[in-house]
């Protein structure tokens, strides 16, 4: 909103400055065209850093508006170009029963580890029966315990 206010003001004033000087010599008439064109460049927003972010939305009637980038200081809003067209390539489709049995015995194999490794750490591992001592389950020790 401001850069429009600077930018309305500026072009009223050089169009002003360039008719009061109609009547003068082409040089001055040029040079004036020359600043006020400087000014309404400077004036215009260049849209600094950083901008804000609009998310993808889908508005009442169903469209889709893809994001876009915010500029605060002068309420612009322009495509931030982050969407592509391209669809994934399917690699994979369909289900290949000959890889279940492979894939229950893995499975199986990691939970007999996962539980070997769990009593291990909760130093309730069995312990080698080279004496005449005898092997005491897990449910004992927790009874015991």
């Amino acid at each position: 909103m401001r850069s429009l206010v600077v930018r309305s003001g500026l072009l009223a004033m050089s169009s002003a400055a360039g008719l009061f000087l109609w009547s003068r010599p082409a040089w001055l008439f040029l040079t004036t065209g020359a600043v006020g064109a400087a000014f309404w460049w400077l004036g215009r927003c260049h849209h600094p850093r950083p901008l804000g972010l609009l998310p993808p939305v889908t508005d009442k009637d169903g469209r889709r508006h893809p994001a876009q980038w915010f500029c605060a200081q002068c309420g612009e809003r322009f495509p931030a170009n982050f969407e592509h067209e391209r669809l994934p390539i399917p690699r994979f489709s369909g289900y290949d029963e000959s890889k279940a049995v492979a894939a229950a015995r893995r499975a199986v194999d990691l939970e007999q580890s996962q539980r070997r490794l769990a009593v291990k750490r909760a130093g309730m591992a069995k312990r080698p029966t080279t004496s005449s001592r005898p092997v005491v389950s897990i449910q004992d020790q927790r009874r015991a315990g």
